[in-house]
């Protein structure tokens, strides 16, 4: 040992010295006590131990964990061996015995590669990982409980009869094709669908109508790095490809580009999908439910839509009825919509007079379930504006209030004799009564029959408590 380790003096020593300091990984030569013989200048800098502090003192008393005991013990090299000899230190550790000229062991050497930040990092990318996994299952807890059948809204027989047989077919893989006008609620069934099958995949809504011709096949497909100018040097995935063991929901299907039909049919039929200016094929397991307010059959027929695209889509054919078809639902909306968004603005539920609640619901919904929901927005921010706990006529928008009117009895001629005021008020009623018969209710054609101002109206309305009923025509 001493005359392995001791051998050096003068400028060998000093040689020696430089070369083993110049070394940027942490060094450490024990004898075969383990006693420290030498600690270069990286090893100070990464433990913050002098060499005057521990050279000539047995390594284990700084490192219990140490490597080199075990390498003297045993006689036995160890290469790149993670270790952590001290709290919050990481290193890789290669260590192996030293020998002197006849063979004997002298003592070990150690080469240690400074990790801590790299594992400080791990731990950290680690526990985001975990906090992630925590945020994906809330937010398939948010979503199963927000996009199930049990949260849907709707009493009408037509369209209970649909949702049992969304149901039904929800834990199949079979393609979905949902047909209704807009706002009926296509996507909101199409997540309900989604979250019943328990697929392990994400639910990825993709609008055929809202994308540009030229980003079409990039956003669909995805693309390989460079296959366009512009592109992301290392492309990009597609919804499809996003949605593997998931649902890819194709709303407007009916607007996809014809060119682009038989690439998207190939997705139907193998589950295969190439990039753009990629070679290799991708094989996914995803669900299609597609949805359109459309007549796709029209469209076969013109030469617009592929013929085999839409048997291959309408496995299942799911009809949604519009919501003037479902007129004994609208009261159930109008309250789950008020108490919404009276929690999301802070108003107290508010009443409804009967006579608000015939206009919303004899009123035809043209935007459906969506222009509905905008409606009530509208109303509860009155509310708060007029700090009222009742909606009135104003509170609705001025084209609704003229589409439908209710009107009471038409008050007979037989006014019989009372005094004159009672006549005068008599005979106003009678005369706003006739002007909304002649005008089949429309309420600007009354008010030019009447000459009256459109708010002095309005107010009469309210002051002889005439309410609105039948449907009129609009200007």
């Amino acid at each position: 040992m001493d005359d392995g380790l001791n051998g050096l003096n003068g400028l060998n020593i000093y040689l020696f010295n430089t070369v083993l300091d110049s070394i940027k990984q942490s060094l450490c030569i024990v004898d075969n006590n383990c006693v420290v013989k030498y600690w270069n200048t990286a090893a100070e800098t990464f433990y913050s131990i002098n060499k005057e502090e521990i050279t000539g003192k047995d390594v284990r008393l700084f490192f219990p964990d140490a490597l080199l005991p075990k390498v003297i013990k045993e006689q036995h090299p160890f290469e790149d061996v993670y270790n952590s000899p001290k709290k919050d230190y990481y290193i890789v550790i290669s260590a192996a015995p030293l020998y002197d000229s006849n063979n004997n062991l002298i003592g070990g050497i150690s080469l240690e590669r400074d990790i801590t930040d790299y594992m400080k990092i791990t731990k950290l990318l680690e526990k985001t990982t975990d906090n992630l996994t925590l945020l994906k299952q809330e937010i398939h807890s948010i979503n199963h409980n927000k996009y199930s059948f049990s949260k849907i809204i709707g009493n009408n027989e037509k369209f209970k009869k649909t949702v049992e047989l969304c149901k039904n077919i929800s834990n199949s893989n079979i393609n979905i094709l949902i047909l209704g006008d807009s706002g009926t609620g296509k996507e909101v069934i199409a997540r309900s669908v989604h979250t019943q099958s328990n697929r392990k995949g994400p639910f990825i809504p993709f609008n055929c109508s809202a994308i540009p011709y030229s980003l079409f096949e990039s956003e669909l497909f995805g693309y390989e790095g460079g296959a366009f100018t512009g592109a992301d040097k290392k492309g990009k995935i597609g919804k499809i490809e996003a949605a593997n063991k998931g649902t890819v929901f194709l709303d407007e299907i009916g607007d996809m580009p014809l060119d682009m039909q038989p690439k998207f049919l190939r997705v139907l039929e193998d589950g295969i999908i190439n990039r753009l200016g990629g070679y290799s094929d991708i094989k996914l397991d995803i669900r299609i439910i597609g949805a359109t307010n459309k007549n796709l059959k029209e469209l076969v027929s013109e030469g617009k839509f592929r013929q085999d695209l839409y048997y291959r889509l309408s496995s299942v054919v799911v009809e949604l009825p519009s919501l003037k078809e479902r007129k004994d639902d609208i009261e159930l909306f109008v309250y789950h919509f008020l108490k919404s968004f009276c929690m999301q603005y802070g108003v107290n539920i508010p009443e409804i007079p009967g006579n608000i609640m015939n206009i919303l619901v004899n009123y035809r919904w043209d935007g459906n379930i969506r222009e509905l929901k905008n409606v009530i927005e509208r109303i509860v921010i009155m509310l708060k504006s007029y700090k009222t706990g009742k909606i009135i006529l104003e509170f609705l928008p001025e084209y609704i209030y003229d589409e439908y009117a209710v009107f009471e009895p038409e008050i007979t001629d037989d006014i019989g004799i009372s005094d004159l005021n009672t006549a005068v008020t008599n005979a106003e009623k009678k005369a706003i009564l006739m002007a909304l018969k002649r005008s089949k209710g429309n309420i600007t054609k009354a008010t030019k029959i009447l000459n009256i101002p459109r708010t002095s109206l309005y107010y009469k309305l309210r002051k002889y408590n005439i309410s609105m009923e039948n449907k009129v025509i609009s200007d």
